[in-house]
């Protein structure tokens, strides 16, 4: 069953991923609020949902956020409208897709530095925006001091008051690059998390 599920999984995270790389590639104009370059982090990101894998917990597993004291904060805001386009903060990037949004939104990716590999995203005026085709989320941890093959780690939705963690997103973790990547219809609070002592 599990091993079904990261398939489909996968599935839809390549799916997300492939209309991400069409962004600004058709005849329509694309959007001026997105520049030239947003096709390359896609193409990257496809690349290595082709040779990573789908992570998710394992039943019964206690996890917990990853620490990242060398994590900065930091903030990029961008209307971005139904031709798609990118938010980034140094190696984090939000892509959205060519039709994910309807209207063009202003929509802030925070990193907060706050010792966490930590990503906030939010739509101005909108407590809760679901997307109309899911989006790709990456955060990147190789500011975080920690080796390749220390752990697994696992994306999480996270409350962003109590760190507590909500829901696993069934991230592809890039450990070469030492990024996460995840599809997502809606936009909150994400983190690294990983399990100790998993067999």
């Amino acid at each position: 069953m599990k091993r079904n599920a990261a398939l489909s999984l996968q599935i839809t995270l390549a799916a997300a991923l492939v209309a991400v790389a069409g962004c600004g590639e058709s005849a329509a104009a694309p959007d001026r609020t997105v520049g030239p370059s947003a096709v390359t982090p896609a193409a990257q990101l496809a690349g290595a949902a082709t040779t990573s894998q789908v992570t998710i917990v394992p039943a019964g597993a206690q996890s917990e956020l990853l620490a990242c004291p060398g994590m900065r904060a930091g903030e990029a805001t961008r209307v971005i409208g139904p031709g798609g386009g990118l938010l980034r903060v140094d190696g984090h990037v939000v892509a959205i897709p060519r039709g994910a949004v309807n209207t063009p939104t202003r929509f802030t990716l925070t990193v907060p530095g706050n010792g966490y590999a930590e990503v906030d995203v939010k739509a101005e005026g909108f407590e809760h925006y679901v997307f109309a085709r899911p989006v790709v989320v990456t955060i990147d941890y190789s500011m975080c001091g920690v080796e390749p093959t220390a752990h697994q780690f696992y994306g999480w939705y996270i409350d962003q008051s109590s760190h507590r963690l909500l829901q696993d997103m069934a991230a592809v973790d890039d450990r070469y690059n030492q990024r996460l990547f995840f599809a997502t219809d809606h936009f909150s609070g994400y983190a690294v998390a990983y399990v100790r002592d998993v067999e």
